[in-house]
């Protein structure tokens, strides 16, 4: 891939210099999308999505609408509530329903749809990926743990018909983006099946095995912005084409990418070069130091290690040089826009020099013992892996062996603390850099490096509690700084996906999760 540098929030879809065809033109008069998915998701209630279900998420996030949703830039705006306030507290939410917020049978959307609906999600034994993201309202892990059995102690009460009120366990300042995630979207209380009756920009004409069909929702407050008259979701099968690449480029579909789909490139001659591009999410691919086991233990030994790597030599999309990638909002505008990792320090071979010998001084060793780096099978980890440590060795004079593990082999070793240095990455669990940067507080249960600050933590907690955006940014750049200032983990690059589209579609992105965003897309 193309080395880049992103200028702006989100890679928004434009026209390239494509002249339509006929069949393109007819479907943009009548304003129909059709995207290619190599499987079609099934099951289409907001709870039932699992880790890396991005194609699910696609589709929900265009059936349903939480209390707020997030724009292209991934700020939160008001959703179906038309506002909110927060209490002195700092952890009481109340929101007002929008007066002409309806489900997609006409009925009235009430604040009862929402307890109802997270009632459910929430019911104790139920098993969903995403439940954890419920627990910062007070009650919700107690409740679906079966530690408390009455509901009503949950922090979740209908005031009156347009009037929900929140409470939380504690002050989380970034809250509003969480409620734009699906686990917390509302589900009717008449519908009597999945996505039998919703209240997002779109309502499910029909589906198939091959085909997800999808018309714009007369009913949603907003339906006057939204473009497309419908979204068709087709698969392979039903198009007889091996992949949804190939659908592509018998102008069977007109976006392939994003979500789980991926662009096989054995058909790159035949798709144009204007009809290809790549986005970012917010997933960052990098190593991860063991501080418990020496000599990692030491400073001056890991900044050495990670200033004698140079992404730029490296073949991705994004080089990564600080821990927040792409797509996550800041204050104004992406985060990574607001705060360049740029200025961090960057691969400087005779710095690493100096500073490994410094902490081999400062271990009593006269030379850095050879060390393992576990690595996941599959994809090009391996590849990437042996140029590491290639350059460990030609500028330092290191050596490293690289051993391949299975995903869950590296993951058990990387909780029990049995590596040396480990390849791992980090996806976005909602829109906000703390998804990331409280993964190496102390108190945090998925941090494996053995790494403690107290001053970072400081910076984590208290950005948490700041409902001053630009403050809480600031915050979050004190705590990104120290991070990379001790070497705690070496960046490597930021993920993207590649894209398969006609350019006459505009309006439709990648979102932070890897979805395809497409409600308020449109043809030119």
């Amino acid at each position: 891939m193309r080395k880049v540098w992103l200028a702006s929030l989100v890679i928004l879809l434009t026209v390239l210099g494509a002249v339509p065809g006929s069949g393109v033109a007819a479907a943009a008069e009548k304003q129909v999308l059709r995207i290619g998915m190599d499987e079609l998701p099934i099951l289409l209630d907001p709870p039932s999505i699992e880790a890396g279900d991005q194609d699910k998420a696609s589709v929900i996030k265009a059936l349903y609408e939480g209390l707020v949703r997030l724009d292209k830039n991934g700020k939160p705006v008001p959703g179906v509530a038309q506002s909110w306030t927060v209490g002195a507290d700092g952890k009481t939410y109340t929101f007002k329903l929008r007066t002409n917020a309806k489900w997609s049978n006409g009925k009235k959307l009430k604040a009862a749809d929402f307890v109802y609906a997270w009632k459910q999600a929430l019911t104790p034994g139920r098993e969903a990926g995403y439940l954890y993201k419920m627990y910062y309202v007070a009650g919700a892990e107690s409740y679906h743990t079966g530690k408390v059995k009455d509901f009503t102690k949950v922090g979740v009460k209908a005031i009156d018909d347009s009037t929900l009120k929140v409470t939380l366990k504690g002050k989380y300042a970034y809250f509003p983006s969480l409620l734009a995630e699906p686990i917390y979207f509302p589900v009717s209380q008449e519908a009597k099946e999945a996505a039998g009756i919703t209240n997002g920009p779109f309502q499910l004409q029909s589906r198939s095995i091959t085909e997800i069909k999808l018309v714009k929702n007369p009913y949603y407050y907003g339906a006057a912005t939204i473009r497309l008259s419908e979204v068709d979701l087709l698969s392979p099968l039903g198009q007889k084409s091996e992949n949804a690449t190939e659908a592509f480029v018998n102008g069977q579909v007109d976006w392939v990418g994003g979500g789980n789909t991926r662009i096989d490139f054995g058909y790159r001659n035949r798709f144009a070069e204007n009809d290809y591009l790549y986005a970012p999410y917010a997933s960052t691919y990098y190593y991860q130091f063991n501080l418990k086991q020496k000599p990692f233990s030491n400073i001056n030994i890991r900044k050495a290690l990670a200033l004698a790597i140079d992404q730029d030599e490296m073949p991705m999309a994004i080089p990564a040089y600080g821990f927040v990638p792409w797509t996550l909002f800041g204050s104004r505008a992406q985060y990574r826009a607001e705060v360049s990792d740029t200025a961090f320090d960057r691969s400087n071979a005779n710095k690493a020099k100096e500073l490994l010998a410094k902490g081999l001084k400062q271990e009593g060793l006269t030379a850095l013992p050879p060390f393992t780096v576990i690595v996941n099978e599959g994809d090009e980890h391996a590849v990437f892996a042996e140029m590491i440590v290639q350059q460990w060795n030609e500028k330092l004079g290191v050596s490293a062996t690289i051993k391949l593990q299975n995903w869950q082999t590296v993951l058990a070793n990387l909780q029990s603390g049995s590596f040396q240095i480990a390849r791992t990455g980090w996806t976005a669990d909602y829109n906000d850099p703390a998804t990331f940067l409280n993964f190496f507080r102390t108190d945090s249960t998925d941090n494996d490096s053995g790494w403690s600050n107290k001053t970072y933590d400081q910076y984590v907690k208290q950005a948490e509690q700041t409902f001053d955006a630009a403050k809480r940014v600031q915050l979050y750049t004190k705590a990104e700084q120290l991070l990379i200032k001790e070497a705690v983990m070496i960046p490597v690059y930021n993920y993207v996906v590649d894209i398969l589209r006609n350019p006459q579609i505009a309006g439709v992105y990648i979102d932070y999760d890897g979805s395809i965003a497409f409600s308020r897309g449109y043809w030119k």
